[in-house]
């Protein structure tokens, strides 16, 4: 057969290839396909997951950073011979008048033991510990005063008062939150690597699997790009089954976790949540995020797979 009748045959084969239906390509096998997408469920399941709650994290963080940042406390330690009472009262009018504190609240004995039950036990067998006095001071995080000053002022007046600004608290806080950051990332980027590398055998076995089919389309007019293309679409829509199971799942959890905070006192003013807003700026920021990790998949998947034809067809054909 001379080149130009191969090149004739071909173009008729080309033209029945465009009628015909690519599906017989990839031929289906419902164990296999099954399989990838429970693989891919799961993969991105984790991975939206941990996006969540890297940004249900890091708000929590940054909550707690200006709460801490936004109060400083002040002890008055017991002493022979000395009026603590009357040396709360004259810290606190001294701390009004200080430029930058916007509140100040002396807390009686009972409170304080109260507050230190959970460590201590209940106040009855504490005896006649001295237990040293508290002064919470609420500050203006965005004009604070002279922690410094105020400090050394306290205790040129008033002796054996100690100030604490959480600052050591507040550094320890901010790389705990970084260090979490940084682990969450590696693991998505390992997580997105397996759904990588699950694809690439996925798309691998499915070629070795349809050679025969794949010899005869190659023969029929189809190029690279064509068996790529129809492979990709096959992959992409196994990703994205896979990716919106694992995405709905995740919001399933986390929006579980937010309302079971929302409906506790002390853990919603601590996480800065409410049950009368479900969709705070976090929350939608956390949906988003968990949208975009499932279309991510997806496209991996599509890419992946597309790569994968191209590097396998030349050993194949």
């Amino acid at each position: 057969m001379s080149s130009t009748d191969f090149h004739n045959q071909r173009s008729v084969w080309q033209s029945f290839l465009n009628r015909f239906s690519t599906d017989s390509l990839v031929a289906p096998d419902p164990l296999t396909d099954r399989t990838l997408v429970a693989v891919i469920f799961i993969l991105t399941f984790i991975a939206a997951l941990t996006a969540g709650l890297v940004l249900f994290g890091s708000a929590a963080t940054a909550r707690w950073q200006v709460l801490l940042s936004s109060e400083v406390t002040v002890q008055l330690r017991p002493q022979p011979g000395r009026a603590i009472d009357a040396d709360l009262n004259r810290a606190a009018e001294y701390l009004k008048q200080v430029q930058g504190v916007t509140k100040v609240r002396i807390y009686s004995q009972d409170e304080t033991l109260r507050m230190l039950e959970p460590w201590l036990g209940p106040a009855s067998s504490l005896g006649g510990l001295s237990i040293p006095r508290m002064i919470a001071v609420e500050i203006n995080p965005d004009a604070p005063p002279d922690i410094q000053a105020v400090t050394q002022q306290l205790a040129k007046d008033i002796p054996g008062t100690v100030v604490d600004d959480h600052r050591s608290w507040t550094k320890r806080l901010t790389k705990l939150g970084n260090t979490l950051v940084v682990a969450s990332a590696l693991g998505l980027i390992l997580v997105l690597t397996a759904t990588a590398l699950a694809i690439v055998f996925a798309t691998r076995g499915a070629m070795v699997g349809n050679r025969e089919i794949v010899e005869v389309f190659y023969f029929m007019g189809a190029d690279d790009r064509y068996i790529a293309r129809v492979f990709q679409r096959h992959f992409f829509s196994l990703g994205l089954r896979g990716g919106i199971l694992g995405a709905c799942l995740a919001l399933i959890i986390l929006g579980a976790l937010r309302f079971m905070i929302a409906g506790s006192d002390g853990l919603k003013d601590i996480f800065g949540f409410g049950a009368a807003d479900p969709l705070s700026s976090v929350g939608v920021a956390i949906i988003i995020a968990i949208v975009a990790v499932a279309l991510f998949v997806s496209f991996l998947a599509s890419v992946v797979s597309r790569f994968t034809v191209h590097s396998t067809l030349s050993r194949l054909v």
